[in-house]
Formats: structure tokens, C-alpha cells, sequence
């Protein structure tokens, strides 16, 4: 096995816990806004807030997280499923 195919797979298995870090320091930092839309229109866009609300999810917080952006209750399952199918192409399961 070459050393790619282990730091490809470290990569997939961390990939989450990855995320979820970046996700919180983002968040913890207070970082200006960068969505063009709201820069330019100063509306929220369908994907507002989705950061924070992952980031709420992190923490065990579902109704924040649904307040945050609702469409959290779509994303994330299919994040899950998306990570599911990169397992199964990694692992060869």
C-alpha cells in the first residue's frame, strides 16, 4: 500500500472531525461576513448561516441550529451520506 493511499485514507476518516474544527473557529473568530449576495443586496441568502448552524449541531444544539438556517435539516444528512460514500470508495466496502 503506498503512502497516498494511507493519507487518502486518514484524510476521508478525519474528514469530519476536520470540519467540524474549521466550522468552530470560523465562528469563533466573528470573521466579516464573505456571502456576495448579502455584501451586495445586505439580504441573507439560502445558505446564511449554515456555518453556524453546523456549528450549533457540533454542540448539541438542534433548535439553534434549526433557527440559525433551517435548511440544516437538509444538509446535513446529506453530508453524512456524502462522507458515507467516500468511506465505502476509500475502504473499497
Amino acid at each position: 500500500m503506498s503512502n497516498k493511499t494511507v493519507y487518502n485514507k486518514i484524510f476521508v476518516l478525519a474528514l469530519p472531525i476536520l470540519a467540524v474544527i474549521l466550522a468552530n473557529v470560523t465562528v469563533s473568530l466573528h470573521l466579516k461576513s464573505f456571502c456576495l449576495i448579502k455584501l451586495i443586496t445586505h439580504h441573507d441568502c439560502w445558505g446564511c448561516g449554515l456555518t453556524r448552524a453546523f456549528v450549533a449541531l457540533s454542540h448539541g444544539q438542534f433548535q439553534q441550529a434549526y433557527d440559525y438556517n433551517h435548511l440544516i435539516i437538509i444538509f446535513f444528512p446529506l453530508l453524512i451520506i456524502v462522507w458515507f460514500f467516500m468511506l465505502k470508495e476509500t475502504f473499497d466496502f
